[in-house]
């Protein structure tokens, strides 16, 4: 048995998602797949499309063998907390041979360098990362310039490796994930071999459909501009359409961030300035502005035009709105920051994955979760972690146009599917 890991989001699983499934497998031999999947909340900053179980049923009728929850606090957070934290889980399983992840370079030894450099932090980058953060750059801004000055003033160890190749590899989404991924690899010391799968077609950001392989931005933005399955339908496999056509038409999907705002509003404007600063990633004042945005703008598009800046990424102040919107406090990162995910939460699983379980039983660190109402949590950390899922779950339901699912504990009543 060869297990391949990955880390994903599946927000819907799109021929992207399948591409990449299928060259993981072939590219690491493995024979067995387990997937470290967002909740219900998601690293952008956004509630999902679907609820985390109906991406998971999609993930494992299209190969996966297992999926398992990345849990709240680190699903919604950084790029180097949420990749940290995806990876410490599937490090704590004892289990995984090999990881895979998409990137726009497709090349690991580079993606390695650069996660090298910055686990090290050597003087000059660490300088230059300071200087380039007092101009007012954001961080992810100031890290790129930081690591192109440091390489291009140590031509003598990175012969190959030119400024402009750099700014570029840093300034893509899934390339800094695949940085963060390499990066908690090394950091806890994991014999997790590293793969990365370049991505085709599509670009993260794009907008627009234009072939079968398509975004899942674009795919969410197609939805929020109209409910039209037809031009979906070209984009994802055929047993995650079913699955994506039933829900919605059962008026569990799609969920949009602008389905939070009247919550987030009406939060944001109960709070004083110096309350909101207590909310994780909320720093240098920007309580204030927030604020002041939330009082002047009724609509959440408006809010993240009002609130986005060059040190502020729209991405950042969506996820702070988030925080805003589950209570999670700078102090409940402080504690969670040194702590790996607590526990393994199943959420679908088919043959392969019944047997990866049962491998997990005697080599893991954590427990792992098939039913929520027989788990005790056996550490406060473990508790407060699973709160919060709880809690995520909980308002998410909210947006659930169904009343026999919006009224109800949706994670103590719904169980891992097994699926034949």
């Amino acid at each position: 048995m060869k297990i391949l890991g990955l880390v994903t989001e599946y927000n819907p699983f799109h021929n992207g998602h399948l591409y990449h499934l299928v060259k993981s497998k072939e590219v690491t031999n493995s024979t067995h797949t387990i997937a470290v999947m967002s909740g219900n909340f998601l690293q952008r900053g956004e509630p999902s499309l679907l609820h985390k179980w109906a991406r998971a049923e999609m993930a494992v009728k299209n190969g996966v063998d297992l999926i398992v929850e990345l849990p709240t606090a680190y699903a919604c957070s950084s790029a180097e907390f949420f990749a940290r934290g995806a990876v410490s889980l599937l490090e704590s399983l004892k289990v995984v041979d090999c990881i895979s992840f998409g990137s726009e370079k497709g090349e690991i030894s580079l993606l390695s360098t650069i996660a090298d450099i910055i686990n090290t932090a050597p003087p000059q980058y660490t300088y230059e990362l300071k200087q380039s953060i007092k101009k007012g750059n954001s961080f992810p801004t100031a890290r790129s310039h930081a690591i192109a000055k440091y390489i291009a003033a140590n031509q003598d160890i990175y012969p190959r490796i030119r400024f402009d190749d750099v700014i570029d590899i840093i300034k893509s989404p899934n390339n800094i994930l695949s940085i963060e991924y390499l990066k908690a690899i090394k950091s806890i010391n994991s014999n997790i071999t590293p793969y990365t799968i370049k991505r085709i077609a599509s670009h993260y950001h794009s907008t627009s459909i234009t072939s079968n392989i398509a975004s899942a931005t674009a795919i969410r933005e197609h939805l929020k501009n109209e409910v039209d399955m037809n031009k979906i339908q070209n984009v994802i496999p055929d047993l995650s359409y079913q699955i994506f056509n039933s829900y919605l038409k059962d008026g569990l999907s799609p969920i949009f961030i602008e389905n939070l705002q009247e919550m987030i509003f009406t939060i944001i404007r109960r709070s004083t300035p110096n309350e909101l600063i207590d909310f994780f990633d909320v720093v240098e004042g920007l309580e204030n502005k927030l604020y002041k945005c939330g009082i002047t703008n009724n609509d959440i598009n408006d809010f993240l035009e009002c609130a986005n800046s060059k040190r502020y990424t729209i991405t950042r102040i969506k996820r702070i709105l988030i925080h805003i919107l589950l209570n999670f406090k700078k102090s409940d990162f402080i504690r969670y920051n040194n702590y790996a995910p607590p526990y393994a939460r199943v959420l679908a699983f088919n043959n392969k994955g019944r047997e990866i379980l049962k491998l997990c039983k005697t080599t893991s660190n954590i427990p792992i979760i098939n039913k929520l109402s027989k788990y005790k949590p056996e550490t406060s950390i473990a508790q407060e972690v699973l709160n919060l899922d709880i809690r995520a779950t909980n308002i998410y339901s909210l947006l659930l146009n169904c009343s026999n699912v919006s009224s109800k504990q949706l994670d103590y009543l719904v169980s891992s599917i097994f699926i034949k």
